[in-house]
């Protein structure tokens, strides 16, 4: 309605002036009089035209440079816009705002991740004229981490004197995915290493026992012998025998997305270190590893062994954020069914408090072999933090704690 109005004001304004002009020449007459009708004639149509002519005509499509990116890297967006008529158009100014997601900027320069709430606007000046396409790039540097929708952009334009001004919304769509960045790990491990060492299981190879605890699918290195094929023929895919052995020598990987408020880059953190670690133990086969993600969107994958299923993990990790809402005791209580009895579990978290600290408390006497890394800032690294550590160590849950120092080296290095 409000649009409506404009313009039936601005086109009798239009009308108006035009009368006045027309009749200063007829009643003044003379050479003066008729040249400044006519010198202002064009300027008049050109506004009329410009009045009705319609702005959302042009439509708009994003091309992005690369279709895989990492947290932190940059991404060249180029932008077209076509029209279906050529009306000449001075100049057109194009504002694109981005979503929330992409107001987080990714530095890791220093600490862990540093990162500024800035809104990000790009604005640009073209000038179309008569041509039926215009296109511009820009780029956008230190990307954060997660799915992004990029929505509309809005574009501008006017007469020669800003009597006529016109505003509309272009939709050009755009959908991309940052994924977490990953670095190599470098694991010093104790007596209860993970699986490496004289202290650590056999290779998956080499493993074998006359007490078979279950049935799961086929892995790449199982020997021909270990196949159940009744199994196999039942459900259409190759099984294979599960051996006691082989089921203590299983690993879970926890990650707790539960977060407090205003943790964005310690959790930012932990999510590059849940992912890097990931990757160096699946490329290892002294063990099976699971993944488990607490929290408001948690997953369950088990027995990792292809890159379909480290790809699917990525991509969790990638549209995973902080829930502020969870707590550490219930989600863990949610997911204890699914960790293998036995299991080495891997918890990474940017918490330590009692939920925490208790929770882990009930997992040890299982039998389970329990490791917590804890990402965080040395400055938040305070008597009571220090004090649930020496009581969970008392335990036997080994924990290491992951500073900002941990993100100044080109790899992570982890002694448990």
């Amino acid at each position: 309605m409000k649009r409506k109005l404009y313009k039936a004001g601005k086109a009798g304004f239009l009308i108006i002036l035009f009368g006045i002009l027309f009749s200063y020449a007829m009643f003044q007459g003379g050479f003066v009089s008729w040249f400044l009708f006519y010198s202002f004639l064009p300027f008049l149509i050109y506004m009329g035209g410009l009045l009705f002519y319609p702005l959302d005509d042009w439509t708009g499509a994003r091309t992005l440079s690369s279709g895989l990116i990492e947290s932190g890297e940059a991404v060249d967006i180029e932008i077209e816009l076509r029209r279906k008529i050529p009306f000449p158009l001075y100049f057109m100014k194009i504002k694109e705002s981005y979503p929330e997601t992409l107001h987080l900027e990714v530095r890791s320069g220093e600490g862990v991740v540093t990162g500024d709430r800035e809104e990000k606007v790009v604005e640009r000046m073209i000038f179309p004229w008569f041509r039926w396409t215009v296109r511009f790039h820009y780029r956008l540097e230190h990307l954060p981490r997660g799915s992004h929708q990029l929505g509309e952009m809005y574009v501008r334009t006017g007469d020669f004197f800003g009597f006529v001004k016109k505003e509309a919304a272009v939709h050009a769509g755009g959908h991309f995915t940052v994924y977490p960045p990953s670095r190599n790990v470098t694991l010093s491990l104790g007596s209860k290493g993970f699986g490496q060492g004289r202290s650590a299981a056999a290779n998956v190879k080499e493993r074998h026992s006359n007490m078979v605890a279950g049935l799961r699918e086929y892995a790449p290195g199982d020997r021909i012998s270990w196949v159940d094929w009744k199994a196999t023929a039942r459900k259409n895919k190759m099984m294979t025998k599960e051996f006691e052995q082989e089921k203590s020598s299983e690993s879970v990987l926890v990650l707790s997305t539960l977060s407090s408020p205003g943790n964005t880059a310690e959790f930012e953190g932990a999510v590059e270190f849940a992912y890097s670690l990931m990757l160096k133990l699946t490329r290892r086969e002294t063990r099976q590893l699971s993944f488990l993600s607490l929290g408001r969107a948690g997953k369950y994958v088990t027995s990792i062994h292809s890159r379909r299923q480290q790809e699917m993990i990525r991509y969790h990790l990638a549209e995973v954020y902080p829930d502020e809402t969870g707590g550490f005791e219930e989600e863990m209580a949610k997911g204890h069914d699914r960790l293998p009895a036995q299991a080495t579990l891997m918890i990474i978290s940017t918490e330590l408090d009692e939920s925490v600290k208790n929770s882990l408390l009930r997992l040890s006497p299982s039998g389970r072999n329990v490791v917590l890394f804890v990402v965080m800032f040395h400055k938040e690294w305070d008597f009571t933090k220090q004090k649930h550590v020496r009581e969970l160590k008392e335990y036997g849950v080994r924990v290491q704690v992951l500073t900002e120092k941990a993100w100044k080296r080109p790899e992570f290095e982890v002694e448990v």
